[in-house]
């Protein structure tokens, strides 16, 4: 069996400044003097040294040779926020698996829409999306996935979404989705009947609305609770809000700061029913020594258990955290 043709640099994790420029230098006269018609079907990319020029060579690269597996992966450890990226250069009919965890901001507007029908599964990293509008008036909403007919698995990791008021993910295939550390203030619109999964790891202040999650499965909600936000009630009904939007979930994970910011304000939260009718397991994950006394939270078991009577609950205080394979 004829093993098809990969090209894997990496270089890192900590090489001294002369290594990183020569290595990239390196790359960008392979990558200029390979041939234009050879398919190659894997580019995998590593470097604490990432230029704009040799990213955007790469980019180009798998672009035209049909890459079907694409990772790039800046392994520098502090966040610098360099350079914009044109976005339009994602086009590709044979890509199936794309990593892009690079400390670049990409470029995007209202009318962008990326072209990957082979596409199956996206993790994008430390990516800032910054959307450019073509005046004042013009909506701030982005859909980025509807042009990915395939796409099955998404995870947004430490992204930052600036100027957009509303993030659509758009998929009639998806079945896992994952929003970690998000650097938000929009709303996400999620319309996806196969997704069985879905992953919130981050701040309290946190916006969803869905459409058609008849597959929901598994729900992971962990977010980050702040004496800052004790006296504020609109971050409980927004969690509230969010689990009405996921209440077909068979299976709920809690973070102890989600419990405590459902022990806040309990009149509010017991103004309506759980929104989860057939939940079966409810976990609590904690990293941290649990409080001596549950008591506290017992109101807030009581309020799951009351909409599901057969729910069984789980204490997890060695959780796996949550990250991507790359």
């Amino acid at each position: 069996m004829e093993i098809p043709p990969a090209l894997n640099f990496e270089i890192g994790p900590s090489p001294d400044q002369a290594s990183s420029s020569n290595f990239s230098k390196f790359a960008h006269r392979f990558l200029s003097k390979r041939d234009d018609v050879t398919e190659l079907s894997t580019i995998d990319f590593r470097s604490n040294s990432i230029t704009l020029q040799l990213l955007r060579k790469i980019v180009i690269y798998a672009m035209s040779h049909r890459t079907r597996n694409l990772k790039i992966v800046f392994l520098g450890d502090k966040q610098t926020r360099r350079g914009g990226f044109d976005s339009s250069l994602f086009r590709s009919r044979y890509l199936e698996h794309l990593v892009l965890s690079i400390d670049f901001g990409l470029k995007i507007s209202p009318s962008l829409t990326w072209d990957f029908p082979a596409l199956t599964t996206l993790t994008i990293k430390r990516v800032t999306f910054t959307l450019q509008l073509p005046n004042g008036d013009a909506s701030r909403s982005i859909d980025l996935f509807s042009g990915f007919p395939n796409l099955k698995t998404l995870a947004l990791d430490g992204c930052t979404l600036s100027n957009i008021d509303t993030f659509i993910i758009k998929s009639n295939e998806l079945e896992s989705l994952s929003l970690i550390c998000i650097n938000q203030s929009c709303e996400f619109v999620v319309a996806a009947p196969k997704l069985s999964s879905f992953t919130y790891n981050g701040i309290a202040r946190f916006s969803l609305a869905t459409k058609d999650l008849c597959s929901l499965k598994s729900v992971n909600f962990q977010t980050i609770y702040h004496r800052s936000i004790e006296g504020q009630p609109m971050f409980i009904e927004l969690l509230i809000n969010t689990f009405q939007q996921l209440c077909k979930a068979k299976s709920l994970t809690l973070n102890l700061d989600a419990v405590k910011l459902l022990s806040k304000f309990p009149e509010l939260r017991e103004r309506r029913n759980c929104p989860f009718t057939s939940l079966q397991s409810l976990t609590l994950v904690s990293r941290h020594r649990l409080p001596k006394s549950l008591t506290a939270f017992a109101s807030v078991f009581d309020y799951f258990s009351r909409s599901s009577p057969a729910l069984k609950v789980h204490i997890d205080l060695n959780p796996k955290p949550l990250q991507f394979r790359y």
